[in-house]
């Protein structure tokens, strides 16, 4: 379980319905506080294995690429959801994924987070099974981090995708449109 920082009260896990600013009433806090409250932190930030351009930056519009949930430099477990790795498994990778996604965004808005305005589109891919149905919970675990950490603001449009294989043979990746304060 969750509490929450200012009262000390059991909040639910990602995923629950009483909105942030309820929970710190009204108290005006940087995205990173709300990712702290919630559990979570930001990893390590993980760069490409290939020679791209991670995050790219045009007209306060941040692109950032596909981004795989890598910790100490790969993914943790390989594999297609529904055979190699289980829903759980994915969704908790799906969730580092987005938690290196707010990484790159924050390099991308000068170091400060808060500069991020909203999430103006999101993709979430899933390598599984032909029978596997449930690549939107999984895509959930990604939508819930960025709810978490803008309120509001990181709630967007999202599709989601179920494939065959991803780079480097990863259970879960997505990639997003972001935009900035100039």
């Amino acid at each position: 379980m969750f509490y929450d920082i200012v009262e000390g009260t059991q909040l639910c896990p990602l995923g629950y319905t009483r909105p942030i600013e309820e929970v710190f009433m009204k108290k005006v806090l940087t995205p990173e506080d709300r990712l702290r409250a919630a559990g979570l932190e930001l990893p390590a930030r993980e760069g490409p294995a290939y020679d791209y351009l991670p995050v790219k930056t045009y007209a306060g519009i941040i692109y950032l690429a596909g981004t795989l949930g890598k910790k100490n430099g790969a993914v943790q477990r390989l594999g297609k959801v529904g055979a190699e790795i289980d829903e759980l498994e994915a969704g908790q990778q799906m969730r580092v994924c987005a938690l290196q996604a707010l990484n790159w965004l924050k390099e991308a808005a000068g170091g400060d987070l808060s500069r991020v305005t909203g999430i103006l589109q999101l993709k979430c891919y899933i390598a599984c099974t032909d029978d596997f149905d449930g690549i939107s919970r999984i895509a959930d675990h990604a939508t819930d981090v960025f709810v978490t950490a803008f309120g509001e603001a990181g709630k967007h449009p999202r599709s989601v995708l179920g494939l065959k294989r991803l780079p480097q043979d990863a259970p879960v990746m997505l990639d997003l449109i972001a935009c900035t304060q100039e």
